[in-house]
């Protein structure tokens, strides 16, 4: 039941992210402001919302994170709902980047919980389920805003996917369960499981220890360059169709909803595939990510360059769209359970927040950049091409983990069992 409404909070505040998205052009419109400005305000929300999650993310690691998921939610919620009330641009902004506070506090906290409710393996396809929760979100808000909006403006849409998660919220506070924290962790989980509490607390300055293991490091430096086209091509996607390829919000609205199901299969698909191989091979896991990220380079610059959007065509592109957000979603999973795998239950709420800070800094700056290379180029497909070669970067950096990502695993199989030695004696 509590993973259930876990996944359910975090598919309607993820809502948020891309209810806006189908109506950028009546955004536009409305408050005179050119596509830079319109990306500057999503670099905003993602940004400001994943530096607050590194205050999120020491409470994780410290205090209760039922309570502290369930404030994130209402943090969030509530600006999305007062932004369909904003009277002029500098209120749209305000509300915005105060609804990115909440997204972004929740990351820490969900995957902290994930670490203390399930074991090593299983932690790629829970990460999966909820990577697919956040993409099931992002297509709610683009179906919402992109059905709803055009009949009944571009506020209505914020109202719609806020409200009932304020009421969810506070259901949430009885059906949730607090897991004991280090549960499932090799060499100390059956003591904790038997009722001792597991003895370690974060402190401030373990911050650089987190940054020191090599897998954290590595997959921080990816995730920055890597979510620059996550950031730019889901956020201008259905206004590229409709502006540059000549179909209405609705259409181009079901043709991202096609790219967002790939998304979906290709995170669960990821998941499933990355918990086998590290069962089989641990360095294994990095290699798959490594090879499949720079496929779905090619992938998503095939799918750009098609032009026919009619007839037929419209099909060949759902389908080349389909293909390609699923090969570019494999990674996704098994980056977090990565992350997950070599760091201490203590550590987790805290590395999760840091690791959406440089994810969240690619995403916002990406979007930003998205929307600066669409006025400097003349072309918003061109600019989401260029902003895809930065997976190839991120191919780099995964390819490197495949020499390191066991060892750390190991290093912290090591330091669990020597702790469960302490606690015993």
């Amino acid at each position: 039941m509590s993973m259930f409404f876990i996944v359910v909070l975090i598919v309607l505040l993820n809502a948020d992210q891309m209810v806006m998205s189908p109506n950028i052009g009546k955004i536009e419109e409305e408050f005179k402001v050119s596509d830079a400005q319109i990306g500057f305000v999503g670099a905003v929300f993602t940004v400001i919302g994943a530096v607050i999650s590194l205050v999120w993310g020491y409470f994780a690691d410290r205090y209760n994170r039922k309570r502290l998921l369930i404030y994130s939610i209402l943090v969030g919620e509530i600006p999305c709902l007062m932004t369909a009330f904003s009277m002029n641009f500098g209120q749209f902004f305000f509300w915005r980047m105060l609804t990115g506070i909440g997204v972004g506090a929740s990351f820490p906290i969900v995957f902290s919980l994930i670490g203390d409710m399930f074991d090593e393996v299983n932690r790629a396809k829970v990460a999966a389920l909820m990577g697919a929760a956040i993409s099931v979100g992002n297509i709610l808000g683009m179906v919402v805003g992109g059905f709803v909006g055009p009949t009944f403006g571009w506020r209505v849409p914020f109202v719609l996917v806020s409200l009932p998660n304020v009421v969810l919220a506070m259901v949430a506070l009885f059906v949730l369960q607090e897991p004991a924290r280090g549960a499932f962790e090799k060499g100390i989980g059956e003591l904790v499981r038997a009722g001792y509490a597991y003895p370690k607390v974060p402190k401030v300055e373990d911050y650089a220890k987190l940054v020191s293991i090599k897998t954290n490091f590595l997959l921080f430096l990816q995730g920055i360059a890597g979510t620059v086209p996550w950031g730019a091509i889901p956020y201008f996607l259905v206004e590229f169709f409709r502006r540059e390829r000549g179909l209405s919000v609705e259409l181009a609205t079901l043709v991202f909803v096609v790219f967002g199901v790939g998304n979906i299969l290709g995170t669960i698909i990821g998941g499933w595939i990355g918990a086998i191989l590290y069962r089989r091979s641990k360095p294994l896991v990095p290699l798959f990510c490594s090879f499949t990220t720079a496929a779905g380079v090619w992938l998503t610059v095939l799918t750009f360059d098609y032009s026919n959007a009619t007839g037929s065509g419209l099909y060949v592109l759902m389908l080349l769209g389909l293909l390609a957000a699923l090969t570019d979603s494999l990674t996704g999973p098994n980056v977090k359970m990565m992350l997950l795998n070599v760091n201490e239950p203590q550590d987790r709420g805290r590395i999760f927040s840091i690791f959406n800070l440089t994810d969240s800094l690619g995403t916002g700056i990406g979007r930003w950049i998205g929307g600066l290379l669409s006025v400097g180029l003349g072309s918003l497909g061109a600019a989401m091409k260029v902003s895809a070669y930065f997976w190839l970067i991120c191919s780099f950096f995964l390819f490197l983990l495949i020499f390191r990502f066991a060892k750390d695993v190991e290093t912290l199989e090591s330091q669990m069992e020597a702790l469960a030695q302490q606690m015993e004696k």
